[in-house]
């Protein structure tokens, strides 16, 4: 399923830039892999795992462990098209971000943007649904510097993170990412996000337009959605989010769909595909990055998936893979 997902390139369209300030061979990293560097920009729709295979690529002809950090250092707002000029013209931060999780699905049918709140914090952040790969821990450096730098630019530097969260190891030189985020950080988390104190969602937003926010929402419908995508696709969506939050049952993500359980299942059937299925599919590939890119104990992970218990996880990783969760680990 995820050979068919893809990601409009937004500010992975910096890379070849970033490539040749590191003296690397920008040819040699984008070839074979579909993607023209020549003719790549902002609005390029990519492969999925295409993008991931050349953020890997790069990291690895670089050597440089924090290249992400500096593709989403040079984001700023024209890169996200209509949705970030939408953004900018929010009343409050807590609205732009929204305005970016609710359009985001246009720009990418592998991964998802989440706003979450939890008592007096909230996390803003990133998760794929797409198989895991080597080049995911690229993409989630450069995400989560883009979600600082969104807040920065929005807020005109006013609003600080808390901390930031990634899901992958800690890197064996820390202060260089500290240098580059000027944030508190934990690695092995299971999210990649900025956290927020809950009452900077309210923070103003200068230049606010509500005018302009209608036009530039009839833009979006037309251009990011020309067409719905179709169920599945959203509720992989749907099972992403959740997992976020909760169990992921047929209940909780009919629900986040706005759906009746029974409506989804039958939809689902007539498209030749099952809750069942998907929601395997999605936990399967969140289980294989968490295993791949952290030391999260594989208990911890059983919990994150909301498994009924590490040994039931055990079950539905070998059913789904053909090894237990740790043989995994060890081999990758």
């Amino acid at each position: 399923m995820s050979a068919a997902m893809t990601q409009r390139a937004g500010v992975l369209a910096e890379l070849p830039t970033v490539l040749r300030d590191l003296g690397a061979d920008v040819a040699e990293v984008f070839e074979q892999t579909g993607i023209d560097p020549n003719t790549l920009c902002a609005e390029t729709r990519v492969p999925f795992t295409a993008m991931l295979s050349v953020l890997e690529r790069a990291a690895r002809q670089t050597g440089c462990l924090h290249l992400g950090l500096l593709i989403g250092h040079r984001f700023d707002f024209a890169l996200h098209g209509p949705i970030g000029q939408l953004m900018l013209m929010a009343p409050t931060l807590g609205q732009a971000l929204t305005d970016f999780m609710t359009w985001q699905p246009g720009y990418s049918s592998g991964a998802i943007v989440y706003l979450n709140r939890f008592d007096d914090v909230c996390t803003f952040g990133y998760g794929a649904y797409a198989a895991s790969h080597p080049g995911s821990q690229v993409l989630y450096d450069a995400v989560v510097a883009v979600a600082l730098k969104m807040v920065s630019i929005l807020t005109h530097g006013t609003v600080k993170p808390i901390e930031v969260q990634f899901s992958h190891r800690a890197p064996d030189d820390v202060t260089v990412y500290g240098r580059l985020l000027k944030a508190p950080m934990r690695f092995d988390q299971h999210r990649n996000c900025i956290v927020l104190d809950a009452t900077s969602l309210q923070v103003p937003i200068p230049g606010s337009d509500p005018a302009m926010r209608c036009r530039l929402e009839e833009e979006i419908a037309r251009s990011v959605f020309p067409k719905t995508p179709d169920l599945s696709a959203r509720t992989r969506h749907a099972l992403r989010h959740v997992l976020f939050t909760g169990a992921p049952s047929l209940p909780a993500v009919a629900a986040k769909m706005n759906l009746h359980p029974r409506t989804l299942e039958r939809r689902l059937v007539q498209e030749g595909q099952s809750f069942r299925a998907l929601r395997d599919d999605v936990r399967f590939a969140v289980a294989r990055e968490l295993l791949e890119l952290t030391e999260i104990p594989i208990g911890e992970i059983a919990a994150i998936l909301a498994f009924a218990s590490p040994g039931v996880f055990s079950e539905a990783f070998r059913r789904l893979s053909g090894t237990s969760p740790s043989r995994w680990r060890a081999k990758h």
